[in-house]
């Protein structure tokens, strides 16, 4: 990447730079999800279920964007490693609900813990003004790539 002044304030600076954060952060989530035996994506089923609590491996499937073959591997996986547990569904035999054991709900408070501190140490000793252009920059950039379409 140059280090001129045109490159860096450009869109492409901007973005290049954007990409920097990505990596090292995705990297970061990584590393820590590690310890716990867990992948994002296993994380994020996690992340799932205690925000919206029990799911079929169906409503798992469309929440993550994946097949229901994939949930039901992500799912094996977790239940194995003590995340999480099928259970009857309530109210319809067919379904299978997926839900949160304490083992779960631990690995979730700890993954917002360290995201709760990770924050802080990114963006706690930033004015609230330029807090405020670093939230409405990213909620652009974010609003961007959800508005367009597929590449």
């Amino acid at each position: 990447m140059p280090d001129n002044e045109q490159h860096t304030l450009s869109p492409r600076g901007a973005f290049d730079r954007l990409l920097d954060a990505a990596s090292l952060i995705s990297e970061d989530m990584r590393t820590a999800l590690r310890a716990d035996g867990l992948t994002t994506t296993r994380a994020t089923v996690l992340f799932e279920l205690a925000h919206r609590g029990p799911l079929t491996q169906r409503q798992l499937a469309d929440a993550l964007r994946v097949t229901p073959r994939n949930v039901t591997t992500l799912v094996d996986a977790l239940e194995t490693g003590g995340f999480l547990r099928r259970t009857a569904h309530p109210d319809d035999r067919r379904a299978v609900s997926v839900e949160l054991t304490g083992t779960g709900r631990t690995a979730v408070e700890r993954m917002d813990r360290d995201a709760d501190a990770l924050a802080r140490e990114l963006f706690g000793d930033l004015p609230p003004e330029q807090l405020g252009v670093v939230v409405r920059t990213l909620d652009r950039v974010t609003a961007r790539f959800r508005d367009a379409p597929s590449r």
